[in-house]
């Protein structure tokens, strides 16, 4: 129980903290060079030249939790209360 509400705590005051949340990012299919739109600008040509491009592989990104100020309390109180509980749990002998 204890090992829980320290993971619990520590997720919380962590986005309380930081203010960042990871998100998934879903892989990308390749893209061929032949009818392919261009990504930025005229580099559609450079890239049919250059041949298949590979595809952007799947992974976690961090990104803004956009909490506010109330939130980011919350969330202080609610994981620093729950720190406090997991320290105290195995000193009551539970």
């Amino acid at each position: 129980m204890s090992l829980v509400l320290i993971l619990f705590g520590t997720a919380l005051v962590s986005l309380a903290l930081f203010n960042k949340v990871p998100r998934y990012v879903a892989p990308s299919r390749p893209t061929t060079g032949r009818g392919a739109a261009p990504a930025r600008g005229g580099t559609a040509t450079r890239r049919a030249a250059t041949g298949p491009r590979a595809g952007v592989r799947p992974r976690v990104r961090l990104v803004s939790a956009r909490l506010t100020e109330q939130g980011r309390a919350l969330c202080t109180a609610v994981g620093g209360s729950a720190l406090i509980v997991a320290f105290f749990l195995p000193l009551s002998g539970l």
